[in-house]
This record gives C-alpha cells, structure tokens and sequence, in this order.
C-alpha cells in the first residue's frame, strides 16, 4: 500500500519560501551534487514538504523554475518496491523518467515518473 511521503516545491529561496508555509518543523538540509540543488525537508503533520533551490541552468529543476515560476514540482509516495511501482506505473499508464537513483536528503533510491497529464510522481524505495 503506497502512502503519501511528501509534496516537493521548487524555490529560490528555501528559508524565505519555508516562512510562508505554517507549521512547518525543519529536519534537515543537504546540498545535492547529483541535482544541483540544495534541499530542505520539513515536517508537516504526518507527511513531509521538500523545498528545492536549484543551485543553475544544469540543475534538474531549474527548467521547471524558469518556466513555472516557484511552487509545485512532485508528489512523493512511498511504500511499494520496485517490481510494484512498476506495475503502478503500467496501469496507469505513466512513464518512467529518472531512477532508481540515490536521493541523499532520504539516504534512499527514488525513482521519477510522469502521468498522462504531465505530472511529476516520485517514489521512495
């Protein structure tokens, strides 16, 4: 059974985006090489809000800022293994984009896909 791990934002800012969320607790902070990113994790009740500042033009996200503005980027489930996801991503027809691959802020693989109607799914293995 999948269940919601977290809602992942891309910012410019962490700290003064991290402000406008109420109730948020700061667990920790890693700088990305992979992404070139630096990202924030913080408690929100029983799930979690990444914040992503990509570090320049090379960064994963930075298109998605560039062309969207700050806000939205993924949301996260958690879980499943591989072999299930893969399966998830069968019948509802989504595509697999990135992944596995170390994710350092979790010290877990994820994996990225993408739904028919264009938005970003990440898993936690």
């Amino acid at each position: 059974m999948i269940r919601l791990h977290h809602v992942g934002y891309v910012v410019r800012d962490i700290d003064a985006y991290a402000e406008g969320f109420p109730g948020l607790v700061f667990e920790r902070a890693v700088d990305d090489p992979q992404q070139q990113a630096r990202l924030a994790l913080y408690r929100a009740g029983p799930a979690y809000i990444e914040l992503i500042a990509p570090s320049g033009p090379g960064a994963f996200t930075w298109a998605h800022l560039e062309r969207s503005g700050e806000g939205l980027h993924h949301i996260c489930y958690e879980g499943a293994d591989e072999a299930a996801i893969d399966e998830i991503l069968r019948e509802r027809r989504m595509l697999k984009v990135r992944g596995p691959m170390h994710a350092p802020l979790f010290d877990r693989p994820v994996l990225f896909a993408m739904t028919r109607k264009k938005a970003i799914v990440e898993f936690l293995l």
